[in-house]
């Protein structure tokens, strides 16, 4: 059984790591990329879409705050924040 071990020098493990450097900065701009691709909002084709988109994100704005409100009422109830006689 011959198992050598390879020999790494200095050089070596330099350029191996320039590497996975750049690997990693593109991996992270294409994960940036799709971010903003997932996240960022439709373009409106006229003027009457963008009102609706607008009016679309401030009722599930409020639907979010209410949806919070009854949650956070029903874990007071179940801690005993108000009690029923």
């Amino acid at each position: 059984m011959n198992t050598q071990e390879p020999h790494y020098t200095i050089e070596m493990i330099r350029q191996q790591r320039l590497d996975k450097k750049a690997e990693l900065l593109q991996s992270k701009e294409r994960m940036q990329q799709l971010a903003r691709q997932l996240f960022a909002p439709q373009e409106s084709k006229n003027k009457f879409e963008g009102m609706m988109q607008h009016i679309n994100m401030g009722i599930a704005a409020y639907d979010g705050v209410m949806t919070g409100v009854k949650i956070l009422r029903r874990v007071r109830y179940f801690f005993g924040g108000k009690k029923r006689r």
